[in-house]
């Protein structure tokens, strides 16, 4: 979170009610895009009125900004050969389990977010730098690491949000394919 979004005092963290807030907001910011979810939605879901949700969150905006988290997995500790299908099967199960997928958030919050720019810097620091400085941390590095960005985007899409039925039933073939052009990517 930047300076401009000032942080919950401690009291507030603790709430139940604060915590169903952000847990619901999250959960619609993600799916549905900032425009299109209302406190009403977000009071809905965390079962508290609209002047509870207010409350806890000071404005939808505020809100935002303390429910829609951009933080992408650590990368993985294995040998650099490794990388790129650990990659993909970490994007996989994480699909399989129904767990909420980083890159498929920074999607929808780059584009339907309050302030883009502020979604992008924090997903430059969270996914981009990360991966630049694993593979050598030189303008050709980010590079790649863009690159192998854009192929796993590409591939959440595919499986998240178009649901495409042979991807999602031949994991371990995506998991082998995927992988490989992933290192190809890294590769300098």
């Amino acid at each position: 979170m930047s300076d401009d979004h000032p942080a919950a005092s401690t009291e507030e963290r603790r709430s139940p009610s604060r915590d169903a807030v952000l847990v619901a907001a999250r959960e619609l910011f993600a799916e549905r895009g900032y425009n299109k979810v209302t406190i009403r939605d977000v009071a809905a879901g965390a079962g508290l009125s609209p002047a509870m949700v207010m409350k806890c969150a000071g404005s939808k905006r505020e809100l935002f900004y303390q429910a829609a988290t951009l933080t992408p997995p650590p990368l993985p500790d294995v040998p650099d050969a490794e990388l790129g299908a650990t990659l993909v099967r970490q994007l996989v199960e994480r699909t399989e389990a129904g767990a909420i997928e980083p890159l498929t958030r920074a999607l929808i919050l780059r584009l339907s977010g309050p302030d883009p720019d502020s979604v992008r810097q924090r997903f430059t620091v969270g996914y981009l730098d990360p991966l630049t400085e694993r593979l050598g941390g030189d303008e050709q590095a980010r590079l790649r690491a863009e690159l192998v960005i854009a192929a796993l985007a590409g591939l959440t899409v595919n499986l998240r949000i178009f649901e495409m039925p042979v991807s999602r039933e031949r994991t371990e073939e995506v998991i082998r394919l995927y992988g490989a052009l992933l290192q190809r990517l890294m590769a300098p």
